[in-house]
């Protein structure tokens, strides 16, 4: 029994899958191109340890299919819009495909780039981590010596809030204005 945990980066509702009609030259495709969907479902973006997954599930269980996600993995966009991407997805015995996904909203294709770049970022973490490269521990060390001290000057001036500054300044006397009720704030507050 393993004890990694599966981690869900992401769980994505109306996502489309499309068949892909021959790329036509060295271009990007094109999502306008694409037709009517042949799939639709959710796509989720889960891992376990070093393993990443993208998984289009259907809405009454099972999958629709799975792409594996890596250090390295990046979605391959369309030329047209945002929120459709070409897929690499991995079958029984190694055998992949390449299928159109696309988000009716943007945020849910922005979620799920985020999601894996996340992943990605922590699998650096970890990498670097294991083979002792990004260390959080500077080189030098920047401890007070024996007798050493630090000197911090705070003058009284620099205590005053902006309010009490200007008003030690300014020579011309202010006349409240008396106000008709609620939303005054009190001269003390710090307002933004």
């Amino acid at each position: 029994m393993s004890d990694e945990v599966i981690k869900t980066y992401c769980s994505l509702e109306n996502c489309f899958a499309f068949k892909l009609p021959p790329r036509t030259g060295a271009g990007q495709y094109s999502a306008k191109t694409w037709g009517e969907p042949v799939w639709q479902g959710f796509c989720k973006m889960v891992a376990k340890g070093p393993k990443g997954l993208i998984l289009l599930e259907n809405e009454k269980g099972g999958y629709f299919a799975k792409s594996p996600v890596e250090a390295d993995t990046v979605l391959e966009g369309v030329v047209d819009s945002s929120r459709y991407f070409v897929l690499k997805v991995v079958g029984e015995g190694g055998r992949h495909a390449f299928v159109g996904v696309g988000f009716s909203q943007r945020s849910h294709a922005f979620d799920l780039k985020s999601a894996i770049q996340r992943f990605q970022n922590i699998l650096k973490a970890e990498n670097d981590a294991k083979s002792g490269g990004g260390s959080l521990i500077p080189d030098q060390d920047f401890s007070l010596g024996q007798g050493e001290e630090i000197k911090i000057n705070l003058g009284k001036d620099k205590l005053k809030s902006p309010t009490e500054k200007k008003k030690k300044g300014s020579k011309k006397k202010r006349t409240k204005k008396k106000s008709s009720g609620g939303g005054v704030v009190p001269d003390d507050w710090v307002t933004f």
